[in-house]
């Protein structure tokens, strides 16, 4: 299974409670792309995907078996992706310094974390 097909499907057990979708190019994340730097469970063949942010408030998962769009939107640490069709959004905790976010399971468990792209969080990821 794909670490972004795991991604969603866990996050998706999470509830977002964002009123809109409407973004701002001022939440930090406009324009920004954000690597996969850990995963919980390694595989072996995984390819590294990343999440890029746009200004307007849509964003896509870049990844080998191809891209999935999404829409997103930042409430303090709080972040929500939501892909076309989804019912819940997948939710991200920002870690303080904006260099790096954890996507949480359900029992809170980290699954994996991003770090934004040319920040020092770079240098201590493990995933390749």
């Amino acid at each position: 299974m794909s670490q972004f097909r795991n991604f969603f499907l866990l996050g998706a057990l999470s509830v977002a409670s964002f009123p809109s979708l409407a973004q701002s190019a001022d939440d930090g994340l406009a324009n920004t792309t954000w690597v996969l730097c850990e995963r919980a469970q390694p595989g072996e063949g995984q390819a590294r995907d990343a999440l890029v942010f746009d200004a307007d408030g849509s964003g896509r998962v870049i990844r080998a078996q191809g891209n999935v769009a999404f829409r997103y939107q930042r409430q303090g640490n709080a972040i929500a992706l939501s892909p076309p069709g989804a019912r819940q959004a997948v939710m991200l905790d920002m870690e303080a310094g904006d260099a790096r976010m954890l996507l949480r399971g359900p029992d809170g468990r980290q699954i994996a974390s991003y770090a934004r792209q040319g920040s020092a969080a770079m240098a201590r990821c493990t995933a390749r």
